[in-house]
């Protein structure tokens, strides 16, 4: 199990690192930090991030469908924020939360690898 986290850190780092990320959080559907990567701005408050994301997930009557995923734009960045599956034929169980410039555009193909590595983790 170490090993599988330890390489999601390394899949993390890269993603933020190659794509032009700000950071990316794993966190659970209560909004607790999972994992982060290591790369992020120390400014970002990355416990009070996955509480939020959780929050505006599990918010009852804010909208009718529960979301896949959400996009929040600021004018200094942009917040994506989709539900993953840590554990294997578990469902959505976790989130997956990316911090970006905010122009950045195609940003959803970069975040399909990191969920295609995670997923073909699952498997080892």
């Amino acid at each position: 199990m170490d090993r599988k986290f330890n390489t999601l850190q390394q899949i993390l780092n890269h993603l933020t690192e190659d794509s032009g990320f700000f950071g990316s959080i794993i966190s659970s559907e209560e909004g607790l930090v999972v994992m982060n990567s290591t790369l992020m701005d120390p400014n970002i408050e990355i416990e009070s991030l996955a509480a939020k994301a959780a929050a505006i997930f599990n918010e009852d009557g804010v909208v009718t469908e529960h979301p896949e995923d959400i996009t929040i734009t600021y004018p200094n960045k942009k917040i994506f924020i989709q539900k993953i599956s840590l554990i294997e034929g578990n469902g959505a169980n976790a989130f997956l939360i990316v911090l970006m410039p905010p122009n950045m555009r195609y940003f959803k193909r970069k975040v399909f690898k990191l969920r295609k590595f995670a997923a073909a983790l699952d498997k080892v």
